[in-house]
């Protein structure tokens, strides 16, 4: 997968960071250099769990990085399965975030953002959809030429998406969550289709 294919990705999944920081943020006072601290955090924590996912994916996935010369069409049908799979856990995550879309209200629970264990633990929530992210993608690429093209792009637009829901948060600005969590269901499924499809 290429540099940009993984910023994509990242985008996709930094806004539901946006969404949560904005929500705690405009309930809780926080200063600016505390709440780039918390977005950092919550970053760290998704990266981790990409990286723990594509992990896992490589270990879980039915064809070798390796090929074997003599697999034929067994190894083409392992391979058709890897894909199935990709597109099975990325189709789950976007619809996960359809339903959070399609409540009436997309009201965040505030949470005490002052405190660095809240921030991880909110890193922790929204990271379920990043971990099972990250397991599609090791289903379909290598670990070892994967780690940092997958890492540097969370870690960078996470965190500058989490620090613009606190500044938002801050200034009380209201948000269409809604909007946001249809933006990044779209840009799930666009990468699942063209993953699947054209590899």
């Amino acid at each position: 997968m290429s540099v940009i294919e993984f910023i994509i990705l990242a985008i996709a999944l930094s806004f539901e960071a946006l969404i949560v920081m904005h929500g705690c943020t405009k309930q809780t006072t926080i200063k600016l250099t505390k709440g780039l601290a918390e977005s950092f955090v919550m970053a760290l924590v998704n990266t981790l769990l990409l990286l723990l996912g594509i992990f896992l994916g490589n270990l879980l996935k039915f064809t070798p990085d390796v090929p074997d010369s003599g697999g034929g069409s067994t190894s083409s049908l392992l391979a058709d399965t890897d894909n199935l799979v990709y597109l099975g856990l990325m189709i789950l995550v976007a619809v996960r975030l359809l339903f959070r879309s399609g409540k009436k209200s997309r009201q965040v629970q505030p949470y005490d953002v002052s405190r660095f264990g809240t921030a991880f633990l909110l890193g922790v929530a929204v990271g379920v959809n990043t971990l099972f992210v990250g397991l599609a993608v090791g289903f379909r690429v290598p670990l070892s030429e994967n780690m940092w093209r997958a890492a540097i792009p969370i870690l960078v637009l996470m965190t500058l998406f989490a620090f613009l829901g606190v500044m938002l948060g801050r200034q009380q600005k209201d948000i269409r969550a809604r909007r946001y969590t249809l933006f990044a269901v779209l840009f799930l499924l666009a990468f699942a289709l063209k993953g699947a499809l054209w590899g």
